[in-house]
């Protein structure tokens, strides 16, 4: 019998999962990106309904475990398509050959297993025994191959997830000024999940495959793959800002080989957005963009992006929020304000992102930063 919370767990992430493919249908969104996340939300279905058939229909299991192979073979790929979709306003990313061969595969040795007697799959997968005979052998021999494979091949769309990823949140923050609102957080809290339930759902496939296992490392991988649900429910109904494209499996490039922008037009580039910077103190307004700026200083996005990496070596994000830091520092001097009210009048949309600013900018806090101004004069 299956451990109570295991199965409690498994409900619970069941009941998550039809909500969340429920909301798939629901709401608007590119084709793809419907598309891939309905098809990883089914594979988390089939992965967290196993301990429920075990208990509940345990004679279904020969015709479960060979879909199951499925899902299990498709999860990383349709996972990887989904978070491409989500991350750029570009023409979806092409599907590959290569991510659909482990998928062929397992409706193969899926059919394989369907064609068997009945008795052989009872024996298969009910009483856990190799059935005399050569498929029934076969097919088990590349099961087994699969599943010691998947770790390797879901570790290699992990780190290509994380990639894409790490260079949409680098591309937001070249574009906008204040990117509470652009990345939702969903960056940061799925980036942690999956490398979490990667590391305990390898682990468990191995360990079930070459041990009994154990209920503590199904009910870990069951929690985290709550958790998971739960921030893909929350999160993928929020729409991204409108981006420009981000070249599948690369990192921003900041050499701009291509542009066509001369060491001394940036030179001069540079000096206008200073002074406009300075002059109209742009950085006062929370909404600001680089699409903003660049109408400000009558020059391409793109010109400006580079200006700023090359010539002032940052971010367009981390150079608005230096101006503001600075504005900041009479203020905190001062204190006659909050420090709430004084991120919003530099600028800032929150609190939080105003202190992260101040303590990169100047090493303290702004209470710190305060009391060791006061104490050098």
């Amino acid at each position: 019998m299956e451990n109570a919370a295991v199965i409690t767990l498994a409900g619970l992430c069941l009941g998550i999962t039809l909500t969340g493919l429920l909301g798939v249908f629901l709401r608007q969104g590119s084709q793809r990106e419907r598309l891939s996340l309905g098809l990883v939300y089914i594979a988390f279905i089939g992965l967290i309904a196993l301990p429920l058939v075990k208990v509940l229909a345990e004679g279904a299991l020969i015709y479960f475990m060979p879909v199951l192979l499925i899902l299990l073979l498709t999860l990383p790929p349709t996972f990887f398509y989904y978070v491409a979709a989500k991350t750029t306003s570009a023409s979806p990313t092409r599907v590959l050959w290569r991510d659909l061969a482990l998928p062929l595969t397992g409706v193969v040795v899926c059919i394989g297993y369907l064609i068997l007697p009945t008795q052989a799959k009872e024996t298969l997968f009910i009483s856990g025994e190799l059935p005399s005979g050569i498929l029934p052998t076969a097919l088990t021999l590349l099961t087994f191959t699969l599943i010691l494979i998947w770790p390797f091949v879901s570790f290699a769309y992990l780190i290509a997830v994380l990639r894409r990823l790490t260079s949409y949140r680098a591309h937001i923050r070249e574009l906008f000024s204040n990117v509470e609102n652009r990345d939702f957080r969903w960056v940061d809290v799925v980036m942690v999940l999956l490398v979490l339930i990667w590391a305990v759902g390898a682990f468990s496939l191995v360990e079930d495959n070459l041990t009994d296992g154990t209920y503590l490392i199904d009910g870990l991988l069951l929690a985290l793959t709550a958790a998971c649900l739960l921030s893909l429910n929350i999160f993928a109904p929020l729409t991204p800002p409108d981006l420009p494209p981000i070249d599948d499996g690369a990192e921003l490039d900041p050499k701009y080989a291509r542009s066509a922008l001369t060491d001394d037009h940036a030179a001069k580039l540079a000096f206008k957005v200073e002074a406009a910077m300075r002059k109209d103190a742009l950085y006062l307004d929370p909404s600001l963009s680089l699409q903003k700026l660049s109408k400000e200083v009558g020059a391409l996005p793109n010109q400006v992006s580079q200006t700023l990496n090359q010539e002032i070596g940052s971010s367009f994000f981390d150079y608005v929020a230096h101006w503001r830091i600075e504005a900041s520092k009479p203020m905190i001097m001062a204190g006659d304000t909050s420090v709430l009210a004084v991120a919003l009048d530099v600028g800032f949309n929150s609190r939080s992102t105003f202190y992260k600013a101040f303590k990169r900018e100047t090493g303290m806090t702004p209470k710190d930063y305060r009391a060791a101004q006061q104490t050098a004069a």
